[in-house]
């Protein structure tokens, strides 16, 4: 019904596309027209026209959007009417048709997003135009009901009235064609019926306060017997109490007793927890001045040996170093000797080489090895 309802109400300008797909023109306002690609001439989304208003303010007061969250009422310039003579001029047109943003027909172009959004406040128009339909439809159901409401009941008070004057008529009929004795008779039955009435009464009310009576003394008696309930009661909780005092009496001495006792064993065991505690600690003494005398007696004898030790290592020692220097100082020696030799034989070879590469060398070798060799070789 409300669906309905809702087409009745006539959309408002714009909300239906004029251009792109039959189903966009179907499509409800409530639903975003999908990005679907087609060729460039198919279709270009318009809102108005150059210098008209995008947003009309004729919306009844609404706190469902303070911060403008659903749709932004942006600035557009295209859509000033002020500047719509400034717009329309020739040069100023041929540059907005060559920047593709608007149309022929003087309508401006936008994108998808801007166009969905310019739908859901559509949307929004045509919802508040429901609302004061819907406002209205109830405001005239209402006041069509009181209007009934107020002829019903005008109704039933010209009938009760009506009502009321037959009645009054019939009585007025009665009392003229009854006499006189059928009105006393009338009013003497009326006064017994009053007198047997008051007797009734007054018989209710002596039965009430004979029962009051008893119900006094009955009450009277049950004090008596609860208070006698409550002073046996007593008694018997007095001698609980003795009861109880005495036993308390006698758990008192027992545990005081054997307080007693366990502080008599206490003292006791402290005697002789302290008589082996101070033998304890003597042994530990004695054990302890035992284990020192031990480790004393074990380093010293530990200790003499390492010095007997480190002696005879060192008595070693100077025995190798002796032997060392006696074999370093002879092989000294005989190097020593071999290099002198060497010398000299090196001197000689010099002297003799000196001379041979003299003119007449030959005469003048002196060389005892060479005539030697020279000697050998002619032989």
């Amino acid at each position: 019904d409300l669906e309905r309802f809702a087409e009745t109400i006539p959309k408002p300008k714009g909300a239906v596309p004029k251009f792109g797909l039959p189903g966009w023109k179907m499509m409800p306002l409530e639903h975003k027209i999908p990005m679907i690609p087609g060729p460039k001439s198919a279709y270009s989304f318009t809102r108005r026209k150059v210098g008209k208003k995008l947003w009309r303010m004729n919306l009844e007061f609404d706190l469902n959007d303070p911060y403008c969250h659903e749709t932004k009422f942006l600035y557009e310039p295209l859509h000033d009417e002020h500047l719509f003579k400034f717009f329309s001029r020739p040069i100023n047109r041929k540059c907005l048709l060559k920047a593709d943003l608007i149309t022929d027909n003087m309508d401006v172009k936008c994108s998808l997003h801007d166009y969905n959004e310019y739908r859901k406040y559509l949307r929004q128009i045509h919802a508040d135009r429901i609302k004061r339909e819907l406002r209205k439809r109830n405001r005239l159901f209402v006041e069509k009901r009181a209007l009934r409401f107020a002829e019903d009941q005008a109704r039933k008070e010209v009938e009760r009235i009506y009502y009321i004057s037959a009645y009054i008529a019939k009585k007025r009929t009665w009392f003229t064609y009854t006499g006189l004795k059928e009105k006393e008779q009338f009013i003497t039955e009326r006064q017994h019926r009053v007198q047997q009435r008051l007797l009734q009464e007054e018989l209710k009310t002596r039965k009430l306060e004979e029962r009051a009576y008893r119900t006094a003394q009955r009450l009277k008696l049950l004090k008596l017997v609860r208070r006698e309930e409550q002073r046996l009661i007593n008694i018997k909780h007095d001698e609980q109490i003795e009861q109880i005092r005495q036993k308390c009496k006698i758990v008192t001495e027992i545990t005081r007793r054997k307080v007693i006792d366990i502080l008599a064993d206490w003292k006791k065991k402290d005697k002789a927890r302290k008589k082996g505690r101070e033998e304890r600690l003597m042994n530990i003494a004695q054990q302890k001045q035992r284990d020192m005398e031990e480790k004393w007696t074990k380093k010293r004898q530990f200790q003499e040996k390492d010095i007997a030790k480190q002696k005879m290592l060192l008595q070693r020692i100077d025995v190798r170093r002796q032997k060392f220097i006696e074999d370093y100082n002879n092989k000294i020696n005989k190097e020593t000797a071999k290099m002198k030799r060497l010398l000299d034989d090196a001197k000689l070879f010099t002297n003799c080489y000196i001379k041979r590469c003299l003119p007449d060398g030959r005469k003048l070798i002196c060389c005892k090895k060479y005539l030697t060799n020279n000697m050998v070789n002619a032989n």
